[in-house]
């Protein structure tokens, strides 16, 4: 009987999966020409590029980490969990219980994507008069965090490949950088909780200085038509550390806890091969 279930399991999925890429194509499209595009564009800011530049302090689990006056809408977690699984399909919440933390959490040296990396990692702003780029810092490095890159001189590329981080593109609306994300793989989470998304994953960002510039507020619309039932939103602020903070080295599996996982990996692929050698009659 479990195998017939997981049979109906990874049928529902492949099922999905043609579903997703029969629509890509249209999605891509509408992403081009609507959610990022709602205010005016204006020129870039004087100044912004040195004003944005730098090192950004990641938001605290609580969701306590915000300027006087400002209130955070959603902490990371456990709110945040809660919210998105009142929003989730069936069929993804039935991923999610699918889903083997061990074989698939970032702590495999995998980026956390977006939405989680946004909400637990600090991160290292590089500027130039094309291009914004996010870098993962501190608490996790380039390796969770991985290097997000927001293009400002250029739309939607026609069909991005699918990725970690996205295709991303933005535009300025006064002194808010409005961002838009399109393009993302499969294999990343919203939430540490193993919440799934799929390929039709759509971003707006907005982000603006707030607090006499000493923080950072960003506003983030999400939404996936083929894993939710509607879009969420939620907001988050960073504060801006003193200029010449080093970004952390980051060393992917450089913890116990990261050896430890890759070991029990690398021991079940040794022994999965062994089974099915062993079911083909082979030798070694």
């Amino acid at each position: 009987m479990r195998r017939v279930s997981d049979m109906l399991f990874q049928a529902v999925l492949i099922l999905t999966a043609i579903a997703v890429t029969a629509e890509m194509q249209v999605l891509t499209a509408a992403a081009q020409t609507t959610g990022a595009a709602v205010g005016k564009r204006t020129p870039s800011p004087p100044g912004w590029q040195e004003k944005w530049m730098g090192m950004y302090e990641q938001q605290d689990r609580e969701g306590k980490n915000a300027p006087p006056g400002f209130k955070v809408d959603y902490p990371p977690e456990p709110d945040t969990i809660e919210l998105i699984d009142s929003l989730t399909q069936p069929w993804a919440r039935a991923r999610r219980e699918g889903t083997v933390w061990d074989l698939e959490d970032s702590t495999l040296c995998r980026p956390q994507g977006t939405v989680r990396k946004d909400s637990s990692l600090d991160f290292q702003i590089v500027v130039s008069p094309e291009k914004i780029t996010l870098i993962g810092g501190r608490g996790g490095g380039i390796y969770l965090g991985g290097s997000r890159r927001i293009y400002l001189n250029r739309p939607h590329l026609k069909n991005p490949p699918l990725t970690y981080l996205g295709d991303w593109v933005g535009h300025w609306e006064g002194d808010t950088l409005v961002a838009d994300g399109i393009g993302f793989n499969e294999k990343t989470w919203f939430t540490r909780d193993r919440q799934r998304h799929t390929e039709a994953l759509h971003i707006v960002e907005r982000w603006r200085f707030v607090s006499n510039d000493q923080w950072i507020e960003m506003t983030a619309t999400i939404d996936d038509r083929f894993a939710l039932t509607a879009p969420f939103t939620v907001t988050r602020y960073y504060r801006k550390l003193p200029d010449h903070t080093a970004p952390d080295e980051g060393i992917c599996l450089d913890t116990p806890e990261g050896r430890r996982a890759w070991v029990k990996l690398f021991k079940q692929s040794l022994e999965d091969w062994d089974e099915e050698r062993k079911s083909l009659g082979t030798k070694e």
